[in-house]
């Protein structure tokens, strides 16, 4: 959370999370789910439409070694409409994986192709105040005094209330993803069925 006072219009970090995990997993299925979550929560393409994917990706690079090893950098940038339109919330998904190769298993005797490397999730909650400018376009709320002590004393709870739902949607993907990756994690967010076979089948 950032030192007051608060401004308008400028974008800044409430939080961010991290999560590694090295074992084997599927990267297509990681990417599908985190996708999907973004999406059934209503987080689309930053100044796109809702529900809309469309340029969410900002950057895919990927990296193939002499050992046929693969690193990857994928960015996604999302936002979330607010109920009020004084706010816009944020919510930046970064994956770097290293190492990453095709890997085989076997359940229920069936081969299943995989893969095995490393990956680094990077989960950043951001928020946004005024995004389309109206107080500055307002004869009145455009005074700098007044919007300085408006937002940070007037209406700070306000702001504060916004930065902790920013967060706890940041922390349950990062419990949807754990979940995925079958880690425990202290908020629960259902992701689907876990990839590793559970014990006994």
């Amino acid at each position: 959370m950032p030192p007051p006072p608060y401004a308008l219009q400028e974008k800044w970090t409430v939080r961010q999370f991290s999560l590694n995990f090295k074992h084997v997993f599927s990267i297509e299925y990681l990417y599908k789910r985190v996708h999907e979550w973004l999406l059934e929560e209503g987080y689309c393409s930053v100044d796109s439409g809702p529900k809309s994917d469309k340029w969410m990706e900002k950057m895919y690079l990927e990296r193939i070694s002499g050992n046929n090893m693969k690193q990857i950098w994928v960015w996604w940038r999302s936002d979330k409409p607010y109920d009020n339109p004084f706010f816009k919330i944020y919510l930046n998904v970064d994956f770097h994986v290293l190492g990453l190769q095709d890997h085989e298993i076997v359940v229920n005797n069936q081969k299943i192709k995989t893969n095995k490397g490393e990956v680094e999730t990077f989960i950043t909650a951001r928020l946004q105040l005024d995004p389309s400018g109206d107080w500055d376009k307002n004869f009145l709320l455009r005074n700098k005094y007044f919007q300085k002590f408006y937002l940070n004393r007037i209406y700070k709870k306000k702001i504060e209330q916004v930065e902790n739902e920013v967060v706890r949607d940041a922390a349950r993907l990062l419990g949807a993803i754990k979940q995925y990756f079958q880690m425990e994690s202290w908020l629960p967010e259902y992701a689907g069925p876990g990839y590793h076979p559970a014990k006994g089948e």
